[in-house]
């Protein structure tokens, strides 16, 4: 049994699952908690909060590289999500196929 909310998704996912998987939802939600990630490691280094990382993030680091990582790392991210997204939508929609072939 198929409910009414999972036929509106099996039609929808039909008709997008031939375009390209790009949507700004889960890039946006991807890079935001990236940013987050990021952020809160600025925060650790900033405060002295572990020592050691502190003392090796000075003695080598430039300010601008951490930056960096930290765009790198959060772009990163959105892409995995993103992808991840439109995996588990092509999860769901083989699995509601299935149930109704299966009927």
């Amino acid at each position: 049994m198929i409910s009414p909310e999972e036929e509106k998704f099996y039609l929808q996912w039909e008709k997008d699952r031939v375009l390209p998987h790009f949507k700004r939802k889960p890039f946006l939600i991807g890079l935001s908690f990236g940013l987050s990630v990021g952020m809160l490691i600025l925060l650790i280094s900033e405060t002295g909060w572990y020592e050691r990382a502190s003392m090796v993030a000075n003695m080598r680091g430039n300010e601008i590289w951490i930056v960096i990582a930290i765009i790198v790392f959060s772009f990163g991210f959105a892409w995995i999500y993103q992808q991840f997204t439109a995996e588990m939508n092509e999860q769901r929609f083989n699995e509601l196929k299935h149930l109704k072939n299966k009927k």
